[in-house]
């Protein structure tokens, strides 16, 4: 699996990769990092916790990940036999990781037991990693990918690190210190992500910790240079239909604007579990002629809808249980794309979205302000595609793949 044209013998990092689910469509960012870092030279097993999902879409541009991924079954003869080697060789190791995962998840019963049932895979990880030479683990996500990664690494494994996104850090803090404190690099992918981390978890207020943005593949995203047409004006979500989008307040806004918006259609890419209820509410505002619920989308469809969409709106708010944006996907593929934008104030948001500049900024759960916003970006096309051409300036500047893939490549190597 060596990148073509590295030579053999330049220091070839083989690195474990850790996340929950595999394929999934929404983590689209994670393939495109996984394909720079092979580029880059990494040979990769790609592990997955949950059993793979068989119905769920794996994008064509990520298909060579198929061939790394990795599954072991949580009461598999693998798992056992790795469990009852430990008992053999490490128990002390054994009982201090499962006495501290449940006292620190005390408080959380459920993420205690989900965590505990990982510890006989975390075991047949570490004890397959030793044995190919793996150099390194990585953990996608701060909760349950990190959780395996911390143990394996309490079992013998090798250094790991992690990366820290949006609701992995902000629903729960508890068990973050010691599984960030142990880790080798600690990244998040906004300046929000890590003052939060500093500030709730006073344990890591000194340690280094790298901001990396997820990033689009800019060499694979053309500008969209002219302007669409305005007739109909479309408007373009894309995401996944749950609550902490915010799409229902997008709803009230546009049934908000109504009939000075002009002819309109704005189109929902997506699917999740709030879709009946948003579909419901659309019917109920007088909409549906206007709002299409396209669902899941393959990203060369996407793409065209980027293409042809005079607005991208994420209307993102803190829903339940404190879940929220890191810094929307989305928004930085709309930015790469050289739309307008619009999204709302919350978390790292402001980082991509500098409102009146990049794109506009709105507060979360405000469908009387996101009208407003709408309708300034339809009543100014001019003004709008300036702020979209300055958009796409940004993404180049600070959201480019190669770039920040090769930073975290620096600190795998670093690592190792």
């Amino acid at each position: 699996m060596r990148a073509p044209g590295r030579a053999a013998g330049s220091g070839v990092v083989k690195l474990l990769v850790i996340v929950t689910e595999y394929p999934k469509a929404t983590e689209t960012f994670i393939y495109r990092d996984l394909l720079k870092f092979h580029e880059l030279g990494a040979e990769i097993e790609l592990h997955h916790l949950a059993p793979f999902r068989k119905h769920q879409k794996l994008h064509a541009f990520a298909a060579p990940t198929r061939e790394w991924a990795r599954y072991t079954h949580f009461a598999g003869l693998e798992a056992i036999v790795a469990l009852f080697a430990l008992l053999l060789t490490r128990p002390l190791a054994l009982g201090r990781a499962v006495g501290q995962l449940i006292a620190g998840y005390r408080s959380h019963p459920r993420l205690c037991l989900k965590s505990l049932a990982l510890v006989p895979k975390a075991a047949a990880m570490a004890r397959r990693a030793r044995r190919q030479g793996m150099d390194h683990v990585h953990a996608e996500f701060a909760g349950h990918p990190a959780t395996a990664a911390w143990l394996m690494h309490r079992f013998g494994g090798p250094a790991y690190s992690v990366s820290c996104r949006a609701h992995d850090i902000f629903r729960t803090q508890a068990m973050l210190g010691p599984k960030l404190g142990e880790a080798s690099t600690v990244r998040t992918v906004s300046e929000f992500g890590r003052a939060f981390l500093r500030e709730r978890l006073p344990s890591l207020a000194a340690r280094e910790i790298a901001v990396i943005h997820s990033s689009v593949d800019l060499a694979r995203i053309a500008p969209a240079e002219a302007a669409p047409s305005d007739d109909p004006f479309r408007i373009l979500f894309v995401g996944a239909l749950e609550p902490k989008k915010g799409v229902e307040y997008l709803l009230e806004a546009l049934a908000a604007a109504g009939p000075r918006l002009g002819e309109w259609r704005c189109d929902i890419v997506g699917d999740g579990p709030s879709r009946g209820r948003l579909e419901a509410q659309a019917a109920g505002l007088g909409l549906t002629p206007h709002v299409r619920f396209l669902g899941a989308l393959d990203f060369d469809a996407v793409s065209e809808a980027y293409r042809r969409a005079g607005l991208c709106v994420a209307p993102s708010i803190i829903g339940p249980g404190g879940r929220q944006e890191g810094i929307p996907n989305v928004m930085i593929e709309a930015l790469a794309f050289q739309r307008p934008a619009i999204a709302t104030a919350i978390s790292g948001i402001p980082e991509l979205i500098r409102d009146g500049d990049t794109g506009l900024l709105v507060p979360q759960a405000d469908a009387a302000a996101l009208a407003e916003a709408i309708l300034r970006v339809r009543g100014d096309p001019e003004a709008a595609e300036a702020m979209a051409r300055r958009g796409r300036a940004f993404v180049e500047a600070h959201f480019d793949l190669a770039a920040n893939a090769a930073r975290q490549m620096a600190l795998f190597s670093k690592a190792v």
